[in-house]
């Protein structure tokens, strides 16, 4: 199974977007934090480590070159709940992430409860995703999908992959693949800061920017949207919505969306 560690994860079969695979895959081994690594057990938004410094996403609708096929209302709520979304990636609230999942089609508790552990893991062993800013350019018709809607969104999006001085995994800068898989072919450069004092391994990160798709889907009965990643379908989640939705959804932005060929 993969793992998306924001924009998206895959613990959940999809809430986040890195993909490098989990420790239950036979992949890179990640060791347990040790009792000395007190920063690995700190919130984002209380670590002083690299790039750490501010977690605050900002999520917006373009003013111009805006291609939106919902009422700007809707598109208004679309906004806010991702924004919602990526913050709780940002500071590793995993409560309020699994608030983001579409939990009308799977709510067993068991589920939510090993997805919350697994992203901890990650969290705790040096592995953090932080999204900067995200611009919504499109947005599909709501394609009625069952029991819920489905909008496709296209949008800019600028993605921090954090591997902190604590972990010690596979080194990431062979990760290339991995992370342009979730992000876009010639979206991802990679970075190691200097060797900070008393540090065996340097702050390294994948700087995303680029154009980034994303599925939001809501319960008919609700306002409250939830978010899957581009290729969700691809973890053992295709159930999390039709093929049927997804095809129509494609098939619009092709169509109607003019960065769709980027």
């Amino acid at each position: 199974m993969k793992v998306f560690i924001p924009f998206w994860m895959t613990v959940l079969s999809c809430v986040s977007l890195i993909s490098f695979q989990s420790c239950s895959e036979g992949g890179s081994q990640v060791n347990e934090p040790r009792s000395d690594e007190s920063d690995a057990m700190r919130p984002a938004s209380e670590s002083t480590q690299g790039a750490d410094a501010d977690r605050k996403v900002d999520v917006s609708v373009a003013t111009s070159d805006l291609h939106a096929f919902v009422g700007m209302d809707t598109l208004e709520i679309i906004a806010s709940n991702l924004d919602s979304y990526f913050q709780s990636t940002n500071d590793g609230d995993w409560d309020q992430l699994m608030r983001h999942f579409p939990l009308h089609k799977r709510s067993d508790t068991a589920f939510t409860n090993s997805s919350k552990r697994a992203l901890q893991m990650w969290w705790e062993n040096g592995v953090r995703n932080r999204t900067e800013m995200a611009e919504i350019l499109y947005a599909s018709p709501a394609a009625l999908d069952g029991d819920q809607q489905v909008v496709l969104l296209n949008m800019k999006l600028k993605h921090i992959v954090e591997f902190h001085p604590f972990y010690t995994g596979t080194n990431p800068s062979g990760m290339k693949g991995m992370v342009e898989s979730n992000y876009g072919k010639g979206n991802a450069t990679y970075f190691e800061d200097p060797l900070a004092e008393g540090d065996s391994l340097p702050f390294r990160y994948w700087e995303i920017n680029g154009l980034n798709r994303i599925w939001a889907v809501s319960h008919v009965d609700s306002s409250h949207w939830c978010f899957l990643p581009p290729n969700f379908n691809e973890g053992g989640a295709a159930n999390m919505m039709s093929s049927d939705a997804m095809v129509q959804g494609l098939r619009h932005r092709r169509a109607n969306d003019p960065t769709a060929s980027k």
